[in-house]
């Protein structure tokens, strides 16, 4: 079988179809003429999306993906959901590569300020328990698109567009419908309606008041372009002017609170903004981790980041997130020190989770462990070295 077909299929709605076409697609990568090889100052913390989150990547198709471009780690951290991580573990032990799993949620600090926070290197032990407790967030979250979508029939009602209630509405229990799910889906109905390139500009500029960029514009002449309904989805996204719902967050307390009852590190997100506020944020909430997107980790920033959350015993990472189609993993750092003092904290999170998932007491933040290993610079050599179990 072709490896496209292959690799097709790693996508298939059958976990069994999508780990037999991944072993496939392993034994013929050993055929290829010039494999792709790793930067040395290359991210390898990368974070994908699944199905739980938005669009049609599995988790066998996140591995496969990380490993056709040299990539020792693969992360899948979908929004307030565990329940990619079975498939992650099983694909994983194909390539015999390494992996974390974990959840992200939306939650709001002591001063109602929203705050993105996630849960990582989760004990496989407690993955079942933990998902089932994340309920609360997917239908926060399920409750916010669906008011979304109420704006966004409103909106389109004149010109017979609308969006019906999604099917996770009703049989929400693993995932929940993403504002990605919302402007593909719109997408999806202008593309069926207006059919053409020429015509979907027409009305995106004329209609909408869309002031399109050059590059936007060059992606949306071709409907036959591979990703068309993506480029659509998130020229919506950027240009529609829509007041977004208010959004029923929990306390980040209680977030990490879970994260503490199932031995999971937890981190809270960058944002962008004052990096000293959001240090200080980090140490009241008690955080174990805080991670930078390499979108916003400039250079002076990201060792200002690092020696900043060190000082403060705040594990520091670096993350590149996977979840547009279009998104690359290209995150290159300035040289390979700072390569290798953030290659090293990812690495502590799989040690984490291959540690606690034998141990629950033998957790990277556990009292036994800080007990042993009082310094964080302690456990992050130690942690950091722990590649299996």
């Amino acid at each position: 079988m072709q490896n496209e077909q292959l690799v097709a299929k790693l996508k298939d709605k059958r976990l069994r179809v999508r780990l037999k076409s991944l072993k496939a697609l392993l034994l013929n990568s050993g055929k290829e003429e010039n494999p792709i090889e790793r930067d040395n100052k290359a991210n390898v913390n990368n974070v994908f999306r699944t199905v739980y989150s938005c669009f049609d990547r599995t988790a066998t198709f996140s591995v496969y993906y990380a490993n056709k471009f040299d990539m020792p780690l693969t992360a899948v951290v979908d929004y307030a959901s565990l329940s990619s991580a079975e498939e992650l573990i099983k694909a994983e032990k194909l390539t015999g590569g390494l992996y974390y799993v974990g959840a992200e949620v939306y939650a709001k600090n002591g001063d109602n300020q929203k705050v993105v926070m996630s849960a990582i290197g989760v004990p496989h032990s407690n993955i079942k328990s933990f998902n089932d407790e994340l309920a609360t967030y997917r239908n926060n979250r399920l409750a916010y698109t669906n008011s979304l979508r109420e704006k966004l029939n409103s909106k389109f009602k004149k010109y017979s567009l609308s969006l019906p209630v999604d099917f996770w509405s009703f049989f929400g229990a693993i995932k929940t419908t993403s504002l990605e799910d919302l402007y593909v889906n719109l997408a999806d109905k202008i593309i069926k309606k207006f059919i053409s390139g020429d015509k979907i500009i027409e009305f995106l500029s004329n209609e909408l008041g869309f002031e399109l960029t050059e590059d936007e514009t060059k992606k949306l002449e071709d409907v036959s372009n591979l990703l068309y309904v993506v480029d659509l989805a998130y020229a919506l996204f950027n240009h529609l002017k829509i007041k977004l719902p208010d959004e029923n967050l929990k306390n980040a307390i209680h977030f990490i609170s879970l994260c503490q009852k199932y031995g999971a590190i937890s981190s809270l997100i960058y944002r962008g903004g004052d990096l000293n506020a959001f240090i200080e944020t980090a140490k009241s909430l008690k955080v174990n981790s805080a991670t930078m997107p390499f979108t916003k980790a400039t250079e002076p920033l990201m060792d200002e980041f690092y020696d900043k959350c060190l000082d403060n015993g705040i594990l520091p990472l670096v993350r590149t997130v996977i979840s547009h189609p279009r998104h690359l993993m290209d995150g290159v750092f300035k040289d390979e020190e700072t390569a290798k003092k953030f290659n090293e904290t990812a690495y502590c999170v799989v040690g984490h989770e291959i540690s606690s998932s034998i141990n629950p007491d033998d957790g990277m933040f556990t009292d036994s462990t800080s007990k042993k290993f009082p310094t964080l610079e302690e456990r992050i050599k130690i942690f950091s070295r722990i590649k299996k179990a």
